[in-house]
Parts: C-alpha cells; structure tokens; sequence
C-alpha cells in the first residue's frame, strides 16, 4: 500500500465532499414548485455541467442514470490512479454495488418490466460498465446467473434459481444476494461489521412482522442467533439494547407497532454518520476513510435524485428534507 497514493486519493476527497450544496442552495432546489422550476434552480448549482441539457419533466429517468454514471466515472478514476492494493478495495466495494445491480436486473425480468427501466436504475461501478449490464438483460436468467465472475455470487444464485424454478418466488434469489452482500463487505472495511449486524436486525424484524421464516432472509452468526426465538420487533431490538446498536434501537423499544421505514431510516443514518467521521478524522495509513467518501458520495448523489423524483410527485419541502440522508447529516 503506499500512502502517497491514499494522501492524493484523499486530498481530491477532501475538496469534493467540501464541494456539496450550500444550505441556500438546497433551499433554492426545495423551494420549487414543479420540475422546471427545479431545472432552472439546479443552474445555481455544480450539478448542472453533469445534467447538462437533460429536461426533467420528460427526461427524469436519464438524468438518474446521468448522475449514477458520473458517480461510477468517479470509482473508476480513483481505482485508475491508486496501487494494487487499494484497487483491490475498491473492487471489493464494487461488488457490492454490483449485487445490487444483479438483483435489480434478475427482478425486473422477473416482474416482467422494460429493459429501459430496469437500466435507469443500474448503477454502474468499477469493472461493470452499463454496457456489461445491457449485454446480461439480453441473456435468459439461467445464463446471467452462471456467467457471474464471482463464484461465490454464482454459486448461492445457482441453489436460489433452482428452488425459484419450483415456486416462481424471487424470495430464495433475493436472499442469496444479501447474503452475498453481508459476507463480502467485512471483507472491505471491518467497520461494515456493525452495517452487516444491523442489517440483520432489520431483516429478522421485516420477518417476523411478515410472519415468514428468517432464515432465508439474514446472514446466520453467533451475533443474530441471540433473537432468533423473539416474538415481536420491540423484543428483537431488547436484544441489542447496547452500544453502538443502543444509539439506533432503543427508542423503539417498548413500541407496539414498529414501523420498518423508519427502522431502516434511523440505520442508513446512523451509519452515514459512522462514515463521516471515519472519512473526517481518517489518515493515510487507513483505506477506510476512502470508502467512507465513497459512501457520503453515493448518499449525496441519492440526495440529489430523490430532491428531483420529490419535486417531481409534489411533496413538501418538509417531507423532502426528511427523506435525505446526506444532506440531513450535514
């Protein structure tokens, strides 16, 4: 690892993330009326060279994919210009956002929606062009699954599919791909350790207020065994009643009706925040802060597209703002 490479790498962090909305500028976008509007307030910003020309009242869904792609460039500059041992994080990373990809593509084909659709919500990463994905939309299910590179990936998708074939449920196919998740970040960061034990609770709790067995659904460890005999959301999160989960969970404790959004919420923010400060007060000898900007910078361009959809389906500037991740930690 050189730390030469990681104190560019940083320095060029530092100045982008320094680079965001200004709060008179997020006042401005929020503040629209409709979509035009928004367009023409969105000249104020530096975000306006990516949209470039795009209109959002009949081109939203290009402008998504527009600012996804410069968040891939991005990736892919920053994996150009480092030493193997970085990139090997940053293809770590990568995975993950690759996973996710997968599971939009094989779902999308599953519901039956258009190809076009399916690729506006395709964030493409590096080692995984769009062009990659437009090739795996044009395969039968089968084949996408058994061309993945990952043979891990591949081989958990090879046992859901055969089980999918027999129930047509995407259920088996989604949960080998989260399992897939949770087992390569650790591999990343081990800060993605709490990310992976809270995402776990949050699993079991969707279970059990579906009514439907966790196990397909979470990661099996020593760590999530410890509420596997709960009977009630409030009586999982009991379990964790303890730092750094105590700062999430336990204001639910206790709460009849739980509701999930808000769960997953609370965690996407705590652990945004984890990130800031790690990215904050990290040094060259740490390849964690690098992946906390990446992170801030794939929350801030999520930011920006649900400050767009937002506007676009008429919700408040209160309801926005309480829908931002980036933005309502900054």
């Amino acid at each position: 690892m050189s730390f030469g490479d990681i104190s560019y790498l940083m320095g060029r962090a530092h100045g982008m993330i320094g680079n965001v909305l200004t709060k008179s500028q997020l006042s401005l976008l929020l503040s629209s009326k409709n979509l035009k509007e928004l367009r023409a307030a969105f000249t104020q910003t530096q975000y306006d060279s990516i949209i470039g020309h795009l209109n959002f009242e009949t081109q939203l869904e290009d402008v998504a994919r527009k600012l996804k792609t410069n968040f891939a460039e991005l990736l892919v500059k920053f994996f150009n210009q480092t030493s193997s041992s970085i990139q090997k994080k940053i293809r770590l990373f990568s995975e993950r956002y690759n996973a996710e990809n997968l599971r939009i593509i094989l779902q999308g084909i599953h519901v039956g929606m258009k190809h076009d659709d399916i690729m506006a919500r395709i964030v493409p990463v590096a080692g995984y062009t769009f062009d990659y994905y437009v090739k795996l939309l044009s395969m039968p299910t089968a084949k996408i699954i058994s061309s993945q590179k990952d043979s891990k990936l591949r081989k958990h998708l090879h046992d859901a599919y055969t089980e999918f074939e027999t129930t047509e449920r995407f259920t088996p196919i989604e949960s080998a791909i989260d399992q897939y998740i949770y087992a390569t970040l650790p591999k990343v960061s081990r800060k993605y350790e709490t990310y992976v034990n809270m995402k776990n609770i949050l699993a079991l709790s969707r279970c059990i207020t579906l009514g439907i067995p966790a196990y397909r659904h979470i990661l099996p460890n020593k760590f999530i065994a410890k509420a596997l005999n709960s009977n009630s959301v409030s009586e999982v999160l009991s379990v964790y009643n303890y730092q750094p989960y105590k700062a999430v969970f336990s204001r639910y404790i206790g709460t009849k009706d739980i509701p999930l959004h808000d769960l997953e919420f609370a965690v996407e923010k705590y652990l945004l925040k984890y990130w800031k400060k790690t990215f904050r007060f990290g040094t060259v000898f740490e390849t964690d802060a690098l992946i906390g900007f990446f992170e801030l910078k794939l929350a801030e361009v999520m930011d920006i597209i649900r400050i767009i959809v937002g506007i676009g389906a008429g919700f408040t500037e209160s309801e926005i703002r309480e829908n931002l991740l980036f933005y309502g930690i900054f």
